[in-house]
């Protein structure tokens, strides 16, 4: 169960069922909660994520983050998918996380499903407690 697990073991575990290259999870602030390793998302690139979230598009359109410009799209109201130097990144905002997910281009797991999932298994189980009010 999620909620007996630190932020630490929880954004580990994301990464090994999602088969992903590396994770981060962010709160509302742009303050990073927990990340692999190898990970360099910044917060004030998670704010430009979120505020890119904010308006939906149906325009492709870039965002800098690690050190790449990612061509990016709208799945839904809540969630970007990005690519970039052979890399997608999955953005899913949840009341007040933001989740992302980073895989290479030709692996055999998607990155999107990889992150809704993760996202819906927090929601369902819980998480440990933040400084603060909950998160659900």
């Amino acid at each position: 169960m999620l909620q007996l697990m630190t932020w630490g073991e929880i954004i580990e575990n994301f990464k090994t069922e999602g088969q992903l290259k590396m994770a981060v999870i962010f709160d509302s602030s742009g303050e990073k909660i927990a990340e692999t390793e190898g990970t360099t998302m910044t917060s004030t690139e998670a704010l430009n994520v979120l505020k890119s979230l904010s308006t939906i598009s149906t325009n492709i359109y870039g965002l800098f983050l690690m050190g790449s410009k990612f061509r990016c799209f709208h799945v839904d109201k809540d969630t970007l998918i990005g690519q970039a130097d052979g890399n997608v990144l999955v953005a899913h905002r949840k009341q007040n996380l933001l989740i992302c997910g980073i895989s290479r281009l030709d692996s055999k797991t998607s990155c999107l499903a990889a992150v809704k999932n993760f996202v819906h298994r927090l929601v369902a189980e819980g998480t440990p407690a933040l400084s603060g009010d909950s998160l659900f």
